[in-house]
């Protein structure tokens, strides 16, 4: 009797062995993929860190809220940039939204965070900017005392002291920047909008360069053509020397003349703790 029970214990097993093998079997032929914790842990820190950046951006949402209506002097100024606010607020939320939508794979969330950087880091920009427009001093300016903010860039113009071109791109080298140089149109309309005294002449850091033959920025690269009037062309072009800049317009003068310079470099990134 226990020798049929032997048997029947092992045909039992054995058969359910057969079974678990013939599901595993069964299992892999469907292509299920085995999970990754790994990947799931990934995926779980870049979403967190998408939602610490949207937090960050309802943050300066609120900041620039309460800023505006601090401002009510300039509120027409103030209404477009808080729509534009509200809009990047809400596009924000329907990204994040979107998760529940789209597969969360690596490249759509590292997408995401970057969008998200950008829109923070202009969101800081445009608030910024703001707050300067009414404290020129405030802690969030990415320029030094004394230089005018604009786009990418500071500027120092030098408006009561007069050098060669040598001697200001000296001063320049000793605030670590370079005297200046233009590289749009836009930039070159900024540079003519300044309240600067009418009989003002400001050395740029373009200059001839008697080795190559041409005419050279201080990086090395060369002038654009579309920056310059066809006048302006002309002057360069059968003229050696530098370069100053005088109502919008630029000129040539041989470098041993003093006169005023502008200085540039850089702006910081506007910190979103210096906004408060």
């Amino acid at each position: 009797m226990s020798e049929d029970v032997t048997y029947a214990t092992l045909t039992f097993q054995n058969s359910a062995e057969a079974g678990k093998n013939r599901n595993r079997n069964n299992v892999r032929k469907r292509g299920y993929p085995a999970p990754s914790p790994i990947w799931r842990q990934a995926a779980l820190s870049l979403i967190t860190l998408c939602l610490l950046l949207l937090i960050g951006l309802v943050t300066l949402g609120i900041m620039y809220l309460q800023t505006s209506n601090e401002i009510n002097s300039d509120s027409e100024k103030v209404s477009p940039l808080q729509k534009t606010v509200h809009q990047q607020l809400d596009n924000s939320s329907q990204q994040l939204g979107s998760y529940k939508i789209f597969p969360m794979e690596d490249d759509f969330l590292k997408s995401q965070i970057s969008s998200l950087l950008k829109k923070q880091e202009q969101m800081a920009i445009k608030l910024c900017q703001e707050l300067i427009i009414h404290s020129s001093d405030h802690k969030c300016n990415p320029c030094p005392k004394m230089w005018q903010w604009h786009q990418n860039s500071c500027y120092y113009f030098t408006t009561n002291e007069e050098k060669t071109w040598t001697d200001s791109q000296q001063d320049c080298m000793n605030k670590n920047s370079t005297l200046l140089k233009i590289d749009s149109m836009e930039e070159k309309d900024f540079l003519n909008s300044q309240p600067l005294p009418k009989f003002s002449f400001f050395w740029l850091g373009l200059s001839w360069d008697p080795f190559g033959r041409n005419w050279l920025w201080e990086d090395g690269s060369t002038p654009s053509a579309y920056l310059f009037s066809t006048k302006e062309l002309t002057r360069i072009n059968g003229s050696k020397g530098c370069a100053y800049f005088q109502k919008g317009h630029i000129y040539v003068s041989r470098c041993s003349a003093e006169i005023s310079w502008i200085c540039e470099k850089t702006a910081a990134l506007v910190k979103i703790e210096d906004l408060s």
